[in-house]
């Protein structure tokens, strides 16, 4: 398991804590666990406040696929945005009821930043989940601001550790993590991610 947006020279280079300061034996032994263990770990934590799929901010996004919507006339917000690329549009033409019948579409009308299809000239069998779409969300590249986040929150994580003589050796999931992180999710951070959160979630 290693980070999706983020390597350990990224961190150390911020934080400026070498491995003798954390007592691990030798600076790989250091790296290791910044790239295996605390590096993942926050970068999830950052997915789970911006409410988005783990990869999300890898550069060209995450695939989505067969996400089922209810058919709305005047437009169809997608789960999450903003879009790379859109890649099927299927109506269930089966009524309320009955056995799904999917039938792909190219009648509509897509907005990729908002994240948003209207259809037209067509309409589903029943509006209720009547509507599916398989697409990709993201960013083209990933997001400077994203990207520092994320090396900001890991090396506030290693200043905490280190300030509170906690030993980074320990499973950061089990303990470490969840003592430090709330003091170390700033607003600096937050205010950094704003423009990338769909809803506000606790980190503690």
């Amino acid at each position: 398991m290693t980070g999706n947006y983020i390597s350990s020279y990224d961190v150390k280079m911020l934080a400026q804590i070498s491995y003798e300061d954390l007592g691990f034996n030798t600076d790989g032994d250091y790296e290791t666990w910044l790239d295996e263990d605390l590096i993942p770990r926050v970068e999830g934590i950052i997915e789970k406040y911006c409410d988005v799929p783990s990869g999300f901010f890898v550069a060209g996004g995450v695939a989505v696929s067969n996400e089922l919507r209810d058919y709305r006339e005047d437009g169809i917000s997608l789960k999450y945005s903003p879009i790379v690329i859109i890649t099927k549009v299927e109506i269930n033409t089966a009524g309320c009821g009955s056995t799904e019948t999917w039938s792909a579409t190219t009648k509509y009308v897509e907005n990729l930043d908002l994240g948003t299809i209207r259809i037209v000239s067509v309409s589903p069998g029943c509006d209720d989940q009547g509507v599916r779409v398989t697409y990709t969300a993201g960013f083209v590249a990933l997001p400077s601001a994203v990207e520092y986040a994320c090396i900001q929150l890991a090396a506030n994580v290693l200043h905490a550790t280190l300030q509170r003589k906690i030993s980074p050796t320990v499973r950061v999931g089990d303990f470490t993590i969840k003592l430090v992180v709330p003091s170390c999710f700033t607003k600096e951070i937050k205010e950094l991610l704003k423009p990338f959160t769909r809803m506000k979630v606790s980190v503690g």
